[in-house]
């Protein structure tokens, strides 16, 4: 149990409990997993054992991006939660939550499900989600967060996260896989959290060069490209990219059929040089990835 606000966001809002939180102990060392919305603005970390002892926590680091945290409180030789492989799950297949739904007074509360669908996607903000979740029908309640999702030999396979607000039986879990190299990440000091520059786009081509030209009442100068629809604060806004700009090219890679910024994978503080079509004319703008908002 983690004793810090904790709130359960969903699609359709947020739903704020005080001091409530889950976590797992990964390493004898005393390093936990779970999640950075538990732990988000905390003023202090308190974690209850399962043997009731209150240990303070100190924050080794954090994903906010993918709403992980790692704590570690000080001691050795825990007894550690061991992983699974989330990547061999399969829709149907045995799921167990636990936590401590409500507080210490329903502590290490297990609840019994199914995996009821993968590579879920939720919205936590205008321009940002998690990606790649566990469905399940487990349930979990406002302090399961951070807690884990096993499958039917005890094995964690997920890191409980979400729910939607007003519905029952929908939960989401963050895969496992993902969730400890991201903590291997963060305690190395190796995390490169993902990036972003801030617009709204179209890609283009020959197929739907047409359509995009009609539904926006544009000429295209080029067969095939990115029309830049809405500019957002930050980096693309600060380099001065606007509305109808056309990008051609990405870091001297032309834009080719079926391309977009997905495929980048960028990183915050990674290095564009955009061409860019303008009023007829080309134009190079370079600008450096940031955090997603």
């Amino acid at each position: 149990l983690v004793e810090v606000k904790d709130f359960f966001f969903g699609l359709v809002g947020y739903r704020p409990v005080q001091g409530l939180g889950s976590g797992v102990i990964f390493r004898e060392d005393g390093h936990i997993l779970t999640n950075y919305h538990v732990i988000e603005n905390a003023e202090e970390v308190v974690v209850v054992l399962s043997d009731g002892r209150k240990v303070s926590a100190k924050l080794i680091g954090a994903d906010p991006d993918n709403d992980l945290a790692v704590l570690k409180i000080e001691g050795k030789d825990f007894s550690v939660a061991k992983f699974g492989r989330s990547e061999n799950l399969r829709v149907g297949q045995m799921a167990i939550a636990i936590g401590n739904p409500i507080g210490e007074g329903l502590k290490n509360t297990v609840t019994v499900g199914v995996i009821s669908a993968l590579g879920r996607s939720i919205a936590t903000g205008e321009q940002s989600a998690l990606r790649d979740l566990i469905q399940t029908d487990a349930s979990i309640n406002p302090g399961n967060s951070g807690g884990p999702l096993l499958d039917s030999e005890g094995r964690v396979i997920g890191i409980n996260t979400a729910i939607i607000k007003e519905a029952q039986g929908i939960g989401f879990a963050i895969p496992i896989d993902k969730a400890g190299e991201t903590a291997d990440l963060i305690i190395k000091g190796k995390l490169r959290r993902p990036g972003a520059i801030g617009i709204s786009y179209v890609p283009f081509d020959q197929t739907n060069k047409k359509l995009i030209e009609k539904r926006f009442r544009i000429n295209l100068p080029v067969e095939q490209g990115f029309l830049i629809t809405q500019v957002f604060s930050g980096p693309a806004s600060k380099a001065g990219l606007k509305a109808g700009d056309i990008v051609i090219a990405i870091n001297g890679q032309e834009i080719t059929k079926g391309a977009n910024f997905t495929g980048l994978d960028l990183k915050v503080g990674d290095r564009l040089t955009m061409e860019i079509y303008r009023n007829g004319r080309k134009h190079k703008v370079e600008m450096t990835a940031g955090p997603i908002q």
